[in-house]
């Protein structure tokens, strides 16, 4: 059973929401005996750090004689998708460049390609190297493009490109064609996944899309440890376990 088990509550900041998420929970932990060790809050906007720090450390403790053991401050990183997210979002696997899977791409570096292939040679050099684009499967001149592009910048030691190119189109009304298929995959090291949804489609599911701690993402991990640790007091975490 649940009974002498503990818990530790972990709600999302936002002063109003996670007192009322982390009630509702309470009351379940009350009603399967089980004990709560204490809370912790996640994702707290820096500008409300403070503030949200003083709030529930005192609400908690005069509410249910419970200790907040930790305020955590929101870091985009950690819920940046890698493209091995993508795999899992959308059901599939990189066509070519598995070496990258665990590259990380922010929501704001995704860019949705409708554009000339001249604009979009244009942009490849301009924006960050570090871009997500999503293109139709029918824009034959957007993926030879992209292709083009890695194998020049590639050449050029000094500058990595760490782009990555999602090809969208509804399964079984598009398809790729088996000549842009073959050069896709003479390609090998460029990070390219085709989905089977429409790009727009696409776009709303990776910016609704909240990716997991993988034990093989070691970058995410890495930087999840060191950005959580220094918030939670696992002193007071333990002598509540042990008492």
């Amino acid at each position: 059973g649940y009974s002498n088990s503990d818990m530790v509550l972990v709600a999302n900041g936002g002063l109003g929401s996670a007192f009322d998420e982390l009630e509702l929970n309470r009351n379940l932990c009350e009603h399967y005996g089980v004990r709560i060790a204490g809370v912790i809050i996640n994702k707290v906007l820096h500008e409300k750090y403070d503030q949200t720090k003083k709030y529930m450390s005192k609400a908690l403790m005069q509410a249910w004689d419970i200790p907040l053991l930790g305020c955590i401050p929101d870091r985009p990183f950690l819920g940046c998708p890698a493209l091995a997210d993508l795999e899992n979002l959308f059901n599939t696997k990189l066509v070519c460049g598995e070496e990258h899977r665990y590259r990380h791409y922010y929501p704001s570096d995704i860019n949705l390609v409708t554009t000339s292939l001249t604009r979009f040679l244009e942009n490849l050099r301009e924006k960050p190297s570090r871009t997500l684009y999503i293109c139709h499967v029918t824009r034959d001149d957007l993926i030879l493009g992209f292709l083009s592009e890695f194998q020049r910048r590639n050449k050029l030691n000094n500058l990595e490109f760490q782009a990555a190119l999602l090809i969208c189109g509804r399964d079984k009304k598009y398809e790729i064609t088996q000549e842009v298929y073959d050069m896709i995959k003479s390609v090998e090291d460029a990070p390219i996944m085709m989905v089977g949804v429409p790009t727009h489609t696409a776009m709303a599911m990776i910016h609704s899309y909240t990716p997991k701690l993988h034990i093989d993402d070691a970058n995410r991990v890495d930087k999840a440890v060191e950005h959580y640790e220094p918030y939670i007091d696992f002193d007071e975490l333990l002598r509540r376990v042990e008492s």
